[in-house]
């Protein structure tokens, strides 16, 4: 085999790596779009959303687990459409899987002893964001995660600031310009 040979399989590898990210793409985007639009309508209409009691902790737990249970139903349907698994894709699945798992746990604990859990949430968030980054050797989304962690470290040290507009804020940056950046990134790049 020919230097050029091998050249041209370093390449297709490294090609087909960027095409099986593409989801991974479309999870960011998908899981801002939601966060960010559940955020705006928490913050433009509370009366809705804090009709009572347990209001509140319905909409921000079931509309996460539907987006949960379609991800899901997503990110299988295109592992059956890919035919085979790298161990990248698998590594990626256990850290999102853990990162759903944590926000279960943190959403109960939250509630048990009645504090909000955003802050919580978002650093977490931001830990998974910089741990994908840097397996998948992708800036933009390691940059973003660094600084969501650094925005909710700064929401400590100013707890006036509004959480939903921090969710938005700390969403679209961390989440979904990396995501973007990533799903429309060029294959041959």
């Amino acid at each position: 085999m020919t230097k050029e040979d091998q050249l041209t399989i370093i390449n297709d590898a490294i090609k087909q790596t960027k095409t099986n990210l593409k989801p991974l793409g479309y999870n960011l985007i998908f899981w801002s779009t939601v966060i960010i639009s559940m955020s705006l309508f928490h913050y433009f209409l509370p009366q809705i959303v804090q009709y009572s009691y347990y209001s509140s902790v319905i909409y921000w737990v079931s509309i996460p687990l539907l987006g949960m249970i379609y991800t899901t139903y997503y990110n299988i349907k295109i592992g059956i459409k890919v035919g085979y698994s790298t161990q990248l894709d698998r590594v990626i699945r256990i850290i999102w899987g853990v990162f759903g798992l944590a926000w279960i746990f943190t959403v109960g604990i939250s509630l048990l002893f009645n504090v909000n859990p955003v802050q919580d949430i978002l650093f977490l968030l931001g830990i998974m964001l910089t741990i994908s980054g840097i397996i998948i050797k992708f800036h933009n989304i390691t940059i973003g995660g660094i600084g969501l962690m650094i925005f909710t470290m700064y929401t400590y040290y100013n707890p006036a600031l509004n959480l939903l507009l921090v969710n938005v804020i700390g969403i679209s940056f961390g989440m979904l310009i990396p995501g973007l950046a990533l799903y429309f990134q060029k294959e041959d790049e």
